[in-house]
């Protein structure tokens, strides 16, 4: 009888161990999954930035060489007559300087606005929540 004790004493201990081992095990798969998540966004952002300095690296390039073309051109008095007309709005003298505006549309000169339905107000509305949760997991 002593021997069976022992033997059901040894079976809960080992059930204990397993039931704490699985635990332990589900605990550090949680926090694995959620650091994975953390980390996979964190690289969403970072790839977006890079993105992002890329088009400014581009702008950037695209300005200097602009400058560029414009100081090799500074000497140039057909360039600069071209600089005075359109960018300072100067004439030479007996020209008439002729400037066209655009016309406003027939709303704009109403003050009609377009007026949106209820359910196109609804789907616009899901639409840019889905969208949010999209960004959020993606």
């Amino acid at each position: 009888m002593d021997f069976g004790k022992k033997q059901k004493a040894r079976q809960a201990l080992r059930n204990i161990f397993i039931k704490s081992a699985a635990f332990l095990s589900l605990v550090i798969v949680i926090v694995l999954i959620v650091a994975d998540i953390k980390i996979y966004k964190q690289r969403k952002k970072i790839d977006n930035d890079i993105v992002k300095y890329q088009q400014q690296i581009q702008e950037l390039q695209q300005r200097s060489e602009k400058l560029e073309e414009e100081i090799v051109n500074s000497d140039n008095p057909d360039y600069i007559e071209k600089v005075a007309r359109e960018e300072q709005g100067m004439q030479k003298n007996g020209e008439t300087v002729v400037s066209f505006v655009a016309s406003k549309s027939s709303s704009q000169i109403t003050g009609v606005a377009t007026k949106t339905s209820g359910y196109e107000k609804w789907t616009g509305w899901l639409t840019n929540c889905w969208n949010k949760i999209i960004k959020e997991l993606f």
